[in-house]
């Protein structure tokens, strides 16, 4: 092997130098602020939000969740580039990510609609939380703006920027996925739990790979928007049905779970035979996309160095206090599904002071 041949294998950056990591947060801070950013979401949080929906959202997302993030690095000495990977993205790139993002809407929605069919069968019922939705043109910027832009860059900066940099202590594959795991975890709807463990775990691969954590705040606020422009128009077509007498359109849409839940096992069987040809060629798209970004991302991509030790991996316990309170809840709303007056749930709730 020549000397050309040996200094291509070494990535000489300032992240790769002698196979060197970016001075990176520990195992236990990232878990320790996970755990944080729960306790601040459900007692400081879901209270501002509940007496200003919007100033509510704004504080949860840059006080609760982006400040304690920031602050971490800030006390610990961090190289704040290095560690959230601040670096531009090429438009080809951009482009990509777009159209992974829109390639996999149909995927997670399939995921959240079966989540949603398992509860349904074991529960009984699905309630699905409220989320905004504009009455005009104005409300709708404003609310591209705040669920899609503050949560793309705050939630983004938190759980790509800071977690995933401390878990990748684990490797890249185990630091995505943890990562998408506990962002599931704080959404607090495991009615949808696992699109949005998949959404997140497409993001953190797309940060991974990228090595920008404006990829994800991007492909993050490309999601949402969706999802606010989505139910805008939802909400525009059944004010359009009701003037048009046609009420039944938006109740038949509000019982489709339970309609499908009814099916003879014939039909059920078709259906579903049906949406796994959807999923199938909607994956087939999203795996594609997939390749064309790993192909352009070759020269951006910093292969991650895994520690031998195994002493920082009880660090993860500091994430215990945040995921046993998030399974509580989740607990009790299972309960309140089968029984919205449950005692024990709303013992549980009691016990957490919710």
């Amino acid at each position: 092997m020549d000397k050309n041949d040996y200094t291509n294998n070494i990535d000489l950056s300032a992240e790769g130098l002698c196979g060197q990591q970016p001075r990176r947060p520990s195992i236990a801070q990232a878990a320790l602020l996970y755990s944080v950013a729960v306790v601040l979401l459900l007692y400081v949080g879901f209270k501002a939000q509940n007496a200003s929906r919007y100033p509510g959202l704004l504080i949860t997302e840059f006080l609760l969740i982006l400040a304690p993030s920031l602050a971490l690095l800030l006390i610990g000495r961090y190289d704040f580039k290095s560690v959230l990977r601040i670096k531009g993205v090429s438009l080809i790139n951009l482009f990509i990510i777009l159209c992974i993002m829109g390639a996999a809407l149909p995927i997670v929605g399939f995921l959240n609609m079966l989540n949603l069919f398992v509860i349904e069968t074991v529960f009984g019922r699905v309630v699905l939380p409220d989320i905004p939705v504009a009455s005009n043109g104005t409300e709708l910027l404003v609310n591209i703006l705040i669920i899609g832009g503050s949560a793309g860059i705050c939630e983004e900066i938190m759980f790509r920027g800071v977690i995933q940099r401390g878990m990748e202590r684990l490797g890249a594959v185990k630091s995505i996925l943890i990562t998408a795991f506990l962002f599931g975890l704080m959404h607090l709807d495991f009615q949808r739990f696992l699109g949005t463990f998949v959404l997140g775990a497409l993001i953190g691969f797309i940060v991974y790979r990228t090595n920008s954590i404006f990829a994800g705040i991007f492909a993050h606020f490309v999601n949402n928007s969706i999802a606010v422009v989505a139910s805008y128009a939802a909400a525009r077509i059944g004010e359009l049905a009701k003037s048009m007498g046609k009420d039944q359109l938006t109740a038949e849409t509000g019982k489709y779970l339970s309609s499908l839940t009814s099916l003879p096992f014939e039909q059920l069987i078709g259906v579903i035979i049906v949406w796994g040809f959807m999923f199938m060629s909607c994956a087939a798209v999203l795996t594609g996309l997939i390749v064309a970004l790993i192909r352009t991302t070759e020269q951006e991509v910093r292969p991650v160095v895994k520690e031998s030790s195994t002493r920082g991996r009880a660090g993860l316990l500091w994430a215990l206090p945040g995921i046993l309170i998030t399974a509580a809840i989740y607990f009790a709303q299972g309960l309140k599904l089968s029984d919205p007056s449950n005692a024990l749930a709303d013992r549980i709730l009691s016990i957490l002071r919710l």
